[in-house]
């Protein structure tokens, strides 16, 4: 049985009375706040904010402060919440402006899985009443509410909600039809979160690829970063669990970088051309390709191009600014994220920044080196673009299936060298899923001998590899232990064959056995420690370091490698090991290590509300490696 509802049997049986026994005094109804978010449909669900938003959006709103103060940032401080207006808006980006209300009691329509709370004046009559029937000790009160629905307070813990279509006293029909549901008053029963750190340690720059839509989901760049930032703060505090509580390490702060709209605006009047030269058959499909991958040839037009490097540096240094104007105290530093497409904007942007200003002719020589390897020796490229600079030095470029290797190809440039560098930017780091058809290495382009060597395996954010490949390691080191007990035990009769003269001096099977066992190389990526795999130079792009890093494929993606291909793509968005693997780089460069051992408990991972309006979690087991 549905717990929110009321079995009409039972509830007369049991004379509508409560098990608990009832508090001696009156407690008012503690408040919560409350925003509005749409899903599909056009439906709606209401979600409360954290435990930190909320208190501070209640001293705010009982405060004797002008109407025109009473804005509270919320959030981690992307939205701003004007609580005379009642409406919360958006920081850093262009968004839906939605409701937020001050909420005491709550129902669950029939259609619904979540409650809702009712408007502000009907709980606030619906408390009123509650008051009364308290105090006087007078129960089984009806409150009729203006849609029609009826109210009765049977007890002090029992609220009975009876649709416009029940009778309260019409009980034979309720069991077969609709049944009266459960009212609550107040959030003990709420799972609320306690609210993000106030500190923020670190400032993460995303910027998407092609599409208007940046997964399988048709998720916005806002809301794949916000499941990004939820996931990465729940790594950090189970992660870096002793840094967070001694407050070294509180969260890096997760920011979107849209350019795709205005690309597509009227100011371009790109789509409006489209729409004229489209074909009308196969619609979707050709809205599709208009949509995604049109950008992609758009990027290789000067003038396009030129749109789209200038929105995203002006929003890298918009937004940088406004944080920091909104976080006066802020000393920590940036890195840049970009996903397809966006990844190689930011690096020809990056590609294209001042050197900090230096003197020395050396210092000018490795800078036109380093235009000449963009530009290539035929002078191919985008050679007209003016790139913006921008108002601050990232501390790396993190790539996640990015094409940058294959652009950098199409553009005729055979090889980056190894001291090709970002004039502004030490680190980079190129992070791709094994299946991902428009991923490309780098490593190669620094340096050719490179092209051998397997990309570097990013480790499971469970602490070891993932069940399948580590048996696929062992089975493979199982085959080579018996096999070279076979080879042993015909080293001897072959040996004497050779001897005697039966087998020609020249066919010796042993001997190629060897030699194909030195060249058979392991399908697997690297995995020891990067100051002991490389012998050959990785150049200065990554500080000397590995450049190419892989994901490990889960045990499903391995059947059919086609198939995964569809989804690997734009998998990064929601992989704890990229958002891992991230944050381990972000707060080296501030000498903070993560915990050496992992609480050897469960965790689930709670993810933000999808476009159905459910939540999804995936349970995480920590153990041994």
């Amino acid at each position: 049985m549905d717990p929110d509802t009321v079995d009409p049997e039972t509830f007369m049986m049991n004379g509508a009375q409560s098990n608990e026994t009832a508090p001696e005094t009156y407690e008012p109804v503690q408040h919560h706040w409350f925003y509005r978010k749409e899903i599909k449909n056009s439906k709606e669900i209401w979600l409360p904010f954290s435990q930190r938003d909320s208190d501070a959006l209640e001293a705010k709103y009982i405060s004797d402060l002008p109407e025109e103060e009473k804005i509270v940032a919320t959030e981690g401080g992307r939205f701003d919440v004007d609580i005379p207006k009642r409406i919360r808006n958006p920081v850093y980006w262009k968004g839906d402006i939605t409701n937020v209300r001050r909420c005491s009691w709550f129902y669950k329509g029939s259609t619904t899985a979540k409650y809702s709370p009712y408007e502000e004046d009907i709980a606030t009559n619906l408390e009123a009443e509650y008051r009364k029937c308290f105090e006087n000790n007078q129960w089984h009160k009806r409150i009729e509410l203006p849609n029609k629905d009826l109210i009765v307070l049977h007890s002090y813990d029992v609220l009975v909600l009876f649709p416009p279509s029940m009778s309260a006293d019409d009980w034979s029909n309720a069991q077969s039809q609709v049944r009266p549901r459960v009212v609550r008053r107040g959030v003990e029963e709420f799972e609320i979160d306690e609210g993000e750190p106030e500190k923020v340690d670190h400032i993460l720059f995303m910027v998407h690829g092609i599409g208007s839509v940046c997964d399988l989901k048709f998720r916005t760049v806002e809301e794949v970063v916000d499941e990004f930032r939820n996931i990465s703060l729940q790594l950090i505090r189970t992660h870096y669990q002793s840094s967070c509580q001694n407050g070294i390490s509180n969260r890096v702060e997760v920011l979107p970088i849209s350019w795709h709209d205005e690309l597509h605006s009227e100011d371009t009047g790109i789509d409006k051309i489209l729409r004229s030269i489209t074909l009308e058959s196969i619609s979707r499909l050709r809205d599709f390709t208009n949509d995604t991958l049109l950008d992609i040839l758009f990027y290789t037009s000067p003038k396009y191009c030129q749109k789209i490097v200038s929105t995203v540096g002006q929003e890298l240094n918009r937004i940088y600014e406004l944080f920091k104007s909104r976080n006066p105290t802020f000393k920590g530093g940036v890195s840049l994220g970009g996903h397809s497409l966006g990844s190689l904007i930011l690096f020809d942007l990056l590609a294209h920044q001042q050197s900090p200003i230096e003197d020395d002719s050396t210092s000018q020589t490795s800078k036109d080196r380093r235009i000449s390897h963009m530009y290539g020796a035929m002078n191919t490229g985008i050679v007209r673009i003016h790139y913006p600079q921008l108002s601050f030095q990232p501390a790396a470029l993190f790539a996640m299936g990015s094409p940058i290797g294959m652009f950098m190809t199409v553009r005729g440039l055979d090889s980056l060298g190894e001291d090709f560098a970002l004039p502004t930017c030490e680190a980079f780091f190129n992070i791709f899923h094994p299946y991902d058809p428009v991923a490309y290495r780098i490593e190669s382009l620094i340096n050719p001998n490179l092209a051998n060597l397997k990309p570097m395996l990013i480790p499971h954010h469970k602490g070891r590899k993932r069940m399948h490949l580590e048996l696929k390691e062992t089975m493979a080191r199982v085959g080579a232990d018996l096999k070279q007990k076979v080879i042993d035990s015909v080293k001897h009769t072959w040996n004497s064959l050779f001897q005697l003269g039966i087998i020609p001096p020249h066919a010796n099977p042993l001997e190629e056995e060897r030699e194909a066992e030195k060249e058979d190389v392991s399908n697997t990526a690297e995995t020891k420690p990067e100051a002991n795999e490389v012998k050959e130079s990785m150049g200065i792009l990554n500080k000397g370091r590995r450049i190419d890093y892989v994901l490990q494929e889960s045990p499903f993606e391995i059947f059919n490698e086609y198939v995964s291909a569809i989804m690997s793509h734009v998998c990064y968005w929601e992989s704890e090991d990229t958002m891992l693997f991230i944050l381990k780089e972000i707060y080296l460069t501030m000498n903070i290590q993560p915990d050496s051992q992992i609480p050897q408990a469960s965790m689930t991972i709670e993810r933000p509300l999808d476009s159905s309006g459910s939540r999804r979690g995936s349970t995480i087991f920590f153990g041994p490696p």
